[in-house]
């Protein structure tokens, strides 16, 4: 009876070691993002259906020429998934402002439309659509911008760890590359290259509202020097939106 009971023991023991053992293995753990299109896919994973879907926002536009601010306006701006954009810039009444619709861009100055032209906006693209869209357009979107979704490394930005997407050095300041915060899978940086002048944005200051992570500062900066800075503000995250608001037929009478 007695070995029975201490045979019956060694085997629990083996068991729970074993289980133990399986617990705290390296194959048990998260399955690591090796390249750009997984962690488009984790994004999504992620935030899909608890993103805020609608953004109204009030912003301070601070222009700079060198270290000096040289001009100063607030805007008004709205956001609807996936893909909307309006901007007025400085009240209704001045009548400027752009629509970004369907990858297109639309310039308005005094009520007039100055132009329409073909953009993948990538800021949009991925500080909010990348959580609506299905992976694979977001992926395709981020190729045609420029995005090399197969190059990938990790960087520290402002004291966080981060994913860093286009290329394998994070010392690269010219590449077009999207970073991305590792812990919370929102983006904190976006470089680009368009004609040869590097444009580097950053996306800061974080903040919890109404339980929604916000950025509440987007710097722009062209060859290292910052032009411009935003500042958001009055922000509010409407249960529905009204597509007029985007037809640029109505972009005369729309207010919001």
């Amino acid at each position: 009876m007695k070995n029975t009971l201490l045979n019956w023991a060694g085997i629990l023991c083996l068991c729970f070691a074993s289980l133990s053992l399986w617990a705290f293995t390296p194959a048990n753990k998260s399955k690591s993002i090796m390249n750009g299109t997984e962690l488009v896919q984790a994004m999504h994973s992620r935030w899909h259906k608890k993103w805020y879907p609608n953004f109204a926002f009030d912003q301070r536009a601070i222009y700079y020429e060198g270290d000096k601010i040289t001009k100063e306006e607030v805007w008004q701006e709205v956001y609807s998934q996936p893909g909307y954009l309006g901007i007025r810039f400085n009240g209704f009444e001045s009548g400027n402002g752009v629509i970004f619709r369907e990858d297109s861009l639309y310039t308005f100055k005094n009520n007039q439309l100055q132009g329409k032209s073909f953009q993948i906006h990538p800021l949009l693209l991925l500080c909010f659509d990348v959580y609506f869209l299905q992976p694979e357009i977001t992926k395709q979107k981020l190729e045609k911008t420029g995005f090399d979704l197969s190059k990938m490394t990790e960087a520290k930005w402002q004291g966080r760890d981060a994913y860093v997407v286009g290329t394998t050095d994070a010392s690269d300041n010219t590449t077009p590359q999207f970073w991305v915060d590792k812990e919370r899978l929102y983006i904190v940086r976006v470089l680009t290259n368009p004609k040869g002048t590097p444009r580097d944005v950053e996306v800061n200051n974080y903040q919890k509202i109404e339980g929604k992570w916000v950025a509440t500062e987007i710097i722009f900066k062209t060859d290292g020097k910052t032009t411009m800075r935003e500042e958001y503000f009055n922000m509010r995250f409407p249960k529905a939106m009204n597509k007029a608001w985007y037809d640029p037929a109505q972009f005369a009478s729309t207010k919001w």
